[in-house]
């Protein structure tokens, strides 16, 4: 019986993205007959973030709990939604909870380690992200996060390889190749940076960030004049310097990239005065 039951309402979850009215309308008639059984709470939970219905997953994944602590698929649910919603002990211990009862799952591993880097927990975001790809995770938000904590720890090769492998996934995400490309800039590999901060741009052309990084790889190849030019074209879309401010605050990360000065402290200079006068030349 109890397969039964969750068969009906995995039908009803198939039933929403082509008439969720008559999805909405088979839950309300189905849920005060389910039995009270984990299984069938956790898969009731599951049927209602289909139905866009967060709270009452919420209240259906605690119940399953409830019948059943050890659950893990109730615990990584629910854990999963507290760390969206930013209740990181919450989800930590739910997560945990899941990864015990099975140790190899590369989604339980996965939401367990960006909900640590999510809390600023790093080593543990990286000893369990990378359990998690060992294990065949295939998680957009584990290379993300291993992105990001690769760069932090300043081990600029491994973050290249987790943002290259997240295109393998999102290859359309210009957000990655501006990361690429400024990982390029730091490591002095300056075609590599201008080959993927273009690419960026062209899919995405009001990505500013990408256009001062971009005018920052040429001013690095020698162009100076080019660079200014981008540099002028890019703070016409910039509103109150904003991004400018963060690109300059950059440049000292990338000075302490290079050996040679490169001309990195006229160009500071140049930008500095750019922003309190609003002239670039």
């Amino acid at each position: 019986m109890t397969e039964d039951i969750i068969a009906q309402l995995q039908t009803i979850a198939q039933q929403v993205e082509n008439n969720p009215r008559a999805a909405r309308k088979a839950m309300r008639r189905l849920a005060p007959q389910l039995p009270q059984t984990a299984d069938v709470k956790t898969a009731l939970g599951i049927t209602y973030l289909e139905l866009g219905q967060p709270r009452d997953a919420m209240r259906a994944f605690k119940q399953a709990i409830e019948l059943d602590p050890t659950q893990p698929a109730a615990r990584y649910q629910l854990g999963l939604l507290q760390s969206d919603q930013g209740l990181l002990p919450q989800a930590e211990a739910n997560l945990r909870v899941a990864v015990e009862s099975e140790p190899d799952n590369p989604d339980y591993l996965s939401a367990l380690g960006f909900t640590y880097y999510r809390a600023g927990k790093n080593d543990l975001a990286i000893e369990t992200l990378e359990k998690a790809l060992a294990a065949g995770a295939d998680n957009e938000n584990a290379f993300t996060a291993l992105g990001y904590l690769y760069y932090e720890a300043g081990d600029l090769t491994k973050s290249r390889e987790a943002f290259s492998r997240l295109l393998t996934l999102e290859p359309e995400r210009a957000d990655v190749y501006n990361n690429l490309g400024y990982l390029d800039i730091l490591s002095g590999d300056l075609e590599s940076a201008v080959e993927a901060l273009t690419t960026c741009l062209e899919k995405d052309d009001s990505y500013l960030r990408a256009r001062y990084n971009l005018a920052l790889a040429v001013w690095l190849q020698g162009d100076q004049a080019r660079a200014v030019t981008m540099y002028q074209e890019a703070r016409r879309h910039d509103v109150g310097d904003a991004e400018l401010q963060q690109h300059l605050a950059d440049l000292d990360e990338v000075a302490n990239h290079y050996e040679e000065e490169k001309g990195l402290a006229a160009l500071k200079n140049k930008l500095a005065v750019a922003l309190k006068t609003g002239r670039l030349r």
